[in-house]
């Protein structure tokens, strides 16, 4: 019930506006009340609005390659629909320099190792259900970015979900990547069960920034929104930085409902060492949702 606070706060300013023209008090119990409940969601959505501090630099950035940023890319495909034509069409005519995909399966992964040519497969993890990830990288050295190690973990230890762990070496920096991807909230149980999930993350993250000099950015569907209570007590404990601050409602989901009755659940976290210079929704790919582009500089 949380998630859909764009959506309740357009029906809260339709109710209020017929509402003042209607009735013959400007200042009734209704009014008061819609009000109330539009200031509520208000105040959890304006700060996407409003950038970090560290983010008050130039957000406008040229849609060129930047030699001191790393352009990072999040697609979540749709592993009941593997066809990934449109896809690969679509990506190979992006400019970015790390790609996830999530919900890879055997026959996408085919797909996506032929026809990405623009990208080297670094490794994947296929699956026929929603657990398959795979990680490229752009073909094209124009950027001195250094695979160090990877490997998949699980967080929590329990998880039956893999997630890719990658180290990586950009501009004399060591930067940890982690491809997340959050069960979905289907009912009670598996609401439950999204709460350990990103409560453990916040634990990993915590512990990861505590014990080292390393960059942090994690990315991927989250399945949650923004403003979600469990999403936001994971910012305030792990100590990372939403990217979606200072861009406002940038939504992936689903990507055949108009822009207005989307929700933003594809995220991208990073540590408050790195800035976000650009970040933005791609188009439809085929899938349910929508990529994510997310570029990042080292401060």
């Amino acid at each position: 019930m949380e998630h859909p606070r764009v959506q309740y706060s357009l029906i809260l300013i339709v109710a209020l506006f017929v509402s003042v023209l209607t009735s013959r008090k400007r200042i009734n119990l209704w009014n008061s009340i819609c009000l109330t409940a539009l200031l509520i969601n208000l105040f959890f959505i304006v700060p996407l609005f409003i950038p970090p501090q560290q983010n008050s630099i130039s957000l406008n950035k040229s849609l060129e390659p930047n030699l001191e940023t790393i352009l990072l890319t999040h697609v979540t495909l749709n592993n009941k629909k593997p066809d990934a034509t449109k896809a690969i069409e679509y990506l190979n005519k992006q400019n970015t320099d790390i790609l996830f995909l999530l919900e890879v399966t055997p026959q996408s992964l085919i797909q996506l190792k032929r026809g990405l040519t623009n990208y080297q497969l670094v490794t994947a993890f296929p699956k026929y259900n929603s657990h398959g990830i795979a990680w490229f990288i752009r073909k094209e050295k124009t950027k001195p970015i250094k695979v160090n190690n990877f490997g998949f973990i699980r967080i929590p230890s329990s998880n039956n979900r893999p997630l890719l762990k990658a180290k990586i070496s950009y501009q004399g920096r060591e930067i940890v990547l982690l491809c997340f991807h959050v069960i979905s909230p289907r009912n009670a149980k598996t609401v439950a069960y999204q709460e350990i999930e990103l409560d453990a993350l916040a634990d990993w993250s915590q512990k990861l920034l505590q014990n080292s000099e390393q960059d942090l950015i994690v990315i991927g569907d989250f399945n949650s929104t923004p403003w979600y209570g469990v999403f936001r007590r994971l910012l305030n404990k792990s100590g990372l930085i939403n990217s979606q601050r200072g861009f406002g409602i940038q939504t992936t989901w689903h990507s055949l409902l108009p822009p207005v009755l989307r929700i933003s659940i594809d995220n991208c976290l990073h540590s408050k060492s790195l800035t976000t210079v650009r970040r933005f929704v791609g188009q439809d790919i085929g899938s349910d949702h929508l990529p994510l582009f997310v570029e990042l500089k080292l401060d």
